[in-house]
């Protein structure tokens, strides 16, 4: 472990990414491969021609083509964009707070996407929106409470980061309250297991164009964000370290507050809430490659996407005809990978040499 630890602190940027890129690019091509359904090499080319280019079909058969094409490449695909979105936010969030047990959830984001989704479901607001209520339910939900807490940043205490904190749990415990009536008034079987599926967090429903559209969202951030690398190592220094150079970071933290509420709310209107690889990724990204966030985000977002996208295929092939929640897979996998990397010395928050 050592010894690979000693050789990604040293790679070459372009090389690091390049490594990390294949590794994604041949997990989303096995996530289509495997599965319930077994594909061929040979038929998954078929079915990708056929689909893009027309002409011929595929010899596999017109059912298995749609059945790659309209379940399991936007599945696959949501899977790695909710890696890599939940990430990089999480990498943000612990740069902003500076506290390692930062996630994208810590402003209460998760308890007002829980909020959005029981007024969707038991109070039939989302009803004209049909299957998709419970999403753009939380997905207002979670932009409402990171907007309050960012409008409320430095209002109380300056930058001192912990008055943010107990703002963000007090927001989280009205929400929390809240979606708690609602539910005990509204409860009826069908909403109960509609909302308890959502907040397992699932990308079995995922449909292509909303899946494209999350990926020019977490692209765009992900871009963002490594523009930002210089702001958010002052950030993990403290308000001290920035004063001397002239950068105030209020302006910049509501800024990141508002992008990863918007972040934040795209992932969750496409999959529900998944916990643990916003926590996950970027801690064992910095022990992999540092706490540079040159190369801490784009690192961190590549390896978000790779352990979502393996968590999807182990959730679809581990027991045979059941559909894992990706939620539930990783947790599974994640928390005791995250118990063995915190016992380990090699391993500093703020990063080890």
């Amino acid at each position: 472990m050592g010894k690979l630890l000693y050789f990604a602190r040293r790679m070459p940027m372009s090389a690091l990414l390049g490594v990390l890129g294949g590794i994604l690019l041949l997990s989303v091509f096995l996530g289509l491969l495997l599965g319930y359904l077994p594909i061929g090499g040979r038929d998954l080319a078929d079915i990708l021609r056929y689909q893009v280019l027309g002409g011929e079909s595929p010899a596999i058969g017109m059912g298995a083509a749609s059945a790659v094409w309209d379940l399991r490449l936007p599945r696959v695909l949501l899977a790695a964009c909710v890696g890599m979105g939940l990430s990089l936010s999480g990498a943000v969030m612990q740069a902003i707070f500076r506290n390692p047990m930062a996630d994208p959830y810590i402003m209460g984001v998760s308890s007002g996407a829980s909020l959005g989704v029981a007024c969707a479901v038991f109070l039939g607001i989302g009803t004209a929106l049909g299957a998709g209520s419970m999403g753009v339910g939380a997905f207002l939900g979670a932009v409402a409470v990171s907007a309050a807490a960012a409008a409320a940043a430095g209002r109380f205490g300056g930058y001192d980061i912990s008055y943010l904190l107990i703002l963000g749990i007090a927001l989280g415990a009205v929400c929390a309250g809240v979606t708690g009536v609602l539910v005990y008034l509204g409860a009826n079987s069908t909403g109960m297991d509609v909302t308890l599926y959502w907040l397992m967090g699932s990308v079995a429903a995922a449909k292509l164009p909303g899946t494209l559209i999350l990926l020019v969202v977490v692209a765009g951030a992900a871009a963002f964000f490594t523009t930002q690398a210089r702001i958010l190592n002052l950030m993990l220094e403290g308000e001290t370290a920035a004063i001397p150079l002239g950068r105030p970071l209020l302006p910049f933290m509501r800024l990141y507050l508002v992008l990863n509420a918007l972040l934040v709310g795209c992932v969750v209107l496409n999959a529900g809430l998944i916990g643990f690889i916003g926590l996950l990724a970027p801690h064992f990204t910095r022990m992999l490659v540092g706490a540079d966030h040159r190369r801490l985000i784009p690192a961190a977002v590549l390896f978000g996407g790779i352990a979502a996208v393996w968590a999807d295929i182990l959730g679809r092939a581990l027991v045979p005809g059941v559909d894992i929640p990706l939620g539930v897979m990783l947790a599974l996998m994640g928390a005791p990978a995250f118990i063995v990397m915190l016992t380990r010395r090699a391993y500093r928050f703020g990063g080890a040499e």
